[in-house]
């Protein structure tokens, strides 16, 4: 194995487009009923505002990124900013953000197969942890291996989407009448909650900064990567609400398992109904690999600051960070196999809790590198940066508030135990800095420090 050497550059614009947007694509098919039951067919309002909403945020990321393009990233922006502890909390809720997406695969996988032939939930599990076995063995070969495999079935997700959406609005079984009269049931509050917790579905555009390292194109491009990404999930997520909502009525929706293929179903194309559960599948699979990943490149970074053990940041021969890839492993098996059924259910409001902490950590660190470091180079410098700035820290705090009233007992116990388990490890190295202060030295990786990729991290 290497170590402390630069992960390889391989990824294309398209392929980054195709890990990020795979990483916020999942099974909305199953998903949808919570969108629905916050707001009805007015979520398609409701995904829009958030789209827009975190637009500021795509900037604010690009132009993070292009200054400080290396893995870790929203780590390596704060702890820069506010120093390396700081750093190191958000590196742990930003692990939070892809680890607990995982049980949302096994109850993607379990919905969707129920619709082709009767499954058991023990079954199902045993499956999703053979994927994530399979999954392991993938992440730990070449990057362009992985990154082809996510461009088809990304690609593929895409247009069948759009054209079973298409089929929906066509079909004569759809109205206009029908959507809008499905439209804010809940009223205002309704659509005020959904705007925040829907942030959720947008939390993949993040993964940019975490592969950064590894793209082959200009720096300056990269806000092509972040818009594109975002503009293709809006564009699914979208029109998928819209196909359906002149369908079916909101009291259908809570009461059903998987709402597209049983519309297909209800207007006679069953054969539409199967193509879809299987590019339901595959966008799972989507979503496994680009958190699987970002995952992996979080603790590879922080592993480079000595903010975990520098074993986390060796590579095999094929440049991926194989430790790191074993700790998401054990991580992701646990949470699709051992967490309980009823996370699923507030899912939601950690997630919102979670993604307001980070995206209000990166944009006041944007702000304040801003002023204390304006001599960085940014490829892609942001105009009226206050102006983004600020408007990103507004949203983010109205998504804490939301997802902070939104959350109930068994949420605010999930969220303890996960904070719970990160202290032992955050003292851990502190001692370490005391007890081997030449091995766990603090580091911060910046253009300050230009020969830090090549350093010899110790494997210790």
């Amino acid at each position: 194995m290497e170590s402390g050497t630069r992960l390889k550059k391989t990824l294309s614009m398209p392929q980054l487009i195709a890990l990020a947007a795979g990483g916020m694509i999942a099974a909305w098919m199953v998903e949808i009923q919570y969108w629905f039951e916050l707001t009805g067919t007015g979520c398609l309002i409701a995904l829009l505002l958030c789209g827009i909403l975190v637009l500021p945020l795509c900037f604010v990321y690009t132009e993070m990124t292009t200054m400080l393009p290396f893995a870790g990233g929203e780590n390596v922006w704060v702890s820069n900013a506010f120093g390396w502890n700081a750093g190191w909390i958000i590196c742990w809720f930003v692990l939070l953000l892809y680890v607990m997406a995982m049980p949302t695969v096994s109850y993607g996988i379990a919905s969707m197969m129920g619709y082709l032939f009767p499954v058991t939930n023990l079954e199902v599990k045993t499956l999703a942890a053979a994927i994530l076995v399979v999954w392991f063995f993938l992440t730990n070969f070449e990057l362009k291996f992985i990154a082809k495999l996510q461009n088809i079935l990304f690609w593929s997700t895409l247009i069948v989407s759009l054209a079973a959406s298409c089929i929906f609005i066509a079909s004569g079984s759809w109205s206009l009448s029908n959507f809008t009269g499905n439209l804010l049931p809940n009223g205002g509050s309704g659509m005020a909650a959904a705007i925040a917790l829907l942030i959720m579905k947008f939390i993949g555009f993040d993964l940019i900064p975490q592969m950064s390292e590894e793209i082959a194109f200009p720096k300056k491009k990269l806000w092509l990567a972040f818009i594109g990404s975002l503009g293709f999930t809006v564009l699914i997520y979208g029109m998928a609400i819209v196909g359906v909502g002149g369908i079916i009525t909101q009291d259908w929706v809570l009461q059903t398992d998987i709402v597209d293929p049983r519309v297909a179903d209800m207007i006679d194309m069953h054969w539409l109904g199967i193509i879809i559960v299987l590019m339901g599948i595959g966008t799972c699979l989507t979503t496994l690999s680009g958190f699987w990943m970002a995952a992996s490149r979080t603790l590879f970074g922080a592993a480079k600051q000595n903010q975990f053990s520098s074993r986390l940041a060796l590579l095999n021969k094929h440049g991926q960070p194989v430790i790191a890839n074993i700790i998401v492993g054990i991580l992701s098996i646990y949470f699709t196999v051992f967490a309980p059924d009823a996370w699923v259910n507030y899912i939601y409001t950690i997630y919102g809790l979670t993604a307001g902490i980070v995206y209000l950590s990166v944009c006041l660190s944007f702000l304040r590198l801003r002023r204390t470091h304006p001599e960085w180079e940014r490829p892609y410098r942001l105009r009226a940066g206050w102006f983004f700035g600020l408007v990103g820290v507004a949203f983010c705090i109205y998504v804490i508030i939301v997802s902070l009233t939104s959350m109930d007992a068994s949420a605010w116990a999930a969220m303890g135990i996960y904070i719970a388990v990160g202290v032992p490890f955050f003292i851990y190295a502190r001692v370490m800095q005391k007890k081997d202060p030449e091995n766990w030295k603090q580091i911060i990786t910046s253009p300050d420090n230009p020969d830090f990729d090549t350093q010899n991290v110790s494997a210790g």
